[in-house]
């Protein structure tokens, strides 16, 4: 499976410009229940992420207040994933990695979508459960 078809059956990705401030990313994030928004510009080109531990983090050290842009607090050395990628290679990428979420990009480099390692060990225990459903009748073990 390519990421692309697991992206199709659940990826909501929300995303920013950098000239955002701090206030509406984190009511976004509130609102959609999520983590992280994607920062892009114009073209939807990835330039950073903001966290809520971002933003958190931003505040609470007076780095920034609520009325500042997101581009004072997000990260911008951010790892992108593309859409063409295998299961296996999203696993072994995440596994090499210190981040929860990355941002999906297609082959002209633009967002498409976001998966975090939740995403695919959720998909990962759902293929081992229907595998092990339609083995279970030639083996004849109870799944």
């Amino acid at each position: 499976m390519i990421l692309k078809q697991l992206m199709r059956e659940h990826c909501e990705v929300y995303k920013q410009t950098e000239d955002a401030r701090i206030s509406e990313a984190a009511d976004l994030m509130r609102d959609k229940r999520v983590g992280s928004v994607v920062i892009v510009d114009e073209s939807d080109f990835v330039t950073g992420i903001i966290t809520d531990r971002d933003i958190a983090m931003g505040l609470a050290l007076g780095a920034a207040t609520p009325d500042s842009y997101v581009s004072e607090v997000m990260s911008r050395d951010v790892e992108t994933i593309s859409d063409s990628m295998s299961l296996f290679d999203v696993t072994r990428f995440f596994r090499n990695i210190n981040f929860k979420r990355l941002p999906v990009i297609d082959k002209n480099q633009k967002l498409v979508g976001i998966v975090s390692m939740d995403d695919v060990m959720a998909l990962l225990a759902r293929e081992m459960f229907d595998t092990c459903t339609a083995l279970e009748p030639k083996l004849g073990h109870i799944v």
